[in-house]
């Protein structure tokens, strides 16, 4: 359970970086990072002290470094396979995130080109 709870709580990081990386974070993607990390409370077995780290995630912001680092540590726990549907999943939630507001700005794009890269 407690890989799951670090992956969704890696995924809310990775997306709030992105968020936040034009410069903007907008009302749309602040929803939708949130309603991410809200979905939590239909994973029956995690307990109030979990859900409430996980919650506390969307507080905060993320560097560059702090979201690689910790990317390939949680990486480092699981086999091949599982590491790519991890991956697979983190770049479809970071390509939402920096779509939802309607635009992907340079920068954006810049930061997740060397994302891709460094993971």
């Amino acid at each position: 359970m407690q890989k799951l709870v670090n992956t969704i709580k890696l995924m809310a990081k990775t997306g709030l970086f992105f968020a936040h990386a034009d410069g903007e974070y907008s009302d749309k993607e602040k929803k939708y990072v949130t309603d991410f990390v809200s979905g939590i409370e239909n994973i029956g077995d995690l307990d109030g002290n979990l859900k409430q780290e996980l919650l506390d995630t969307v507080n905060h912001t993320y560097t560059f470094e702090e979201i690689i680092d910790e990317t390939h540590a949680l990486l480092d726990g699981f086999d091949e396979n599982e590491q790519n549907a991890i991956k697979k999943s983190l770049k479809a939630f970071v390509n939402q995130v920096i779509s939802i507001d309607g635009e992907r700005k340079k920068v954006e794009q810049e930061n997740y080109i060397r994302w891709r890269q460094s993971i």
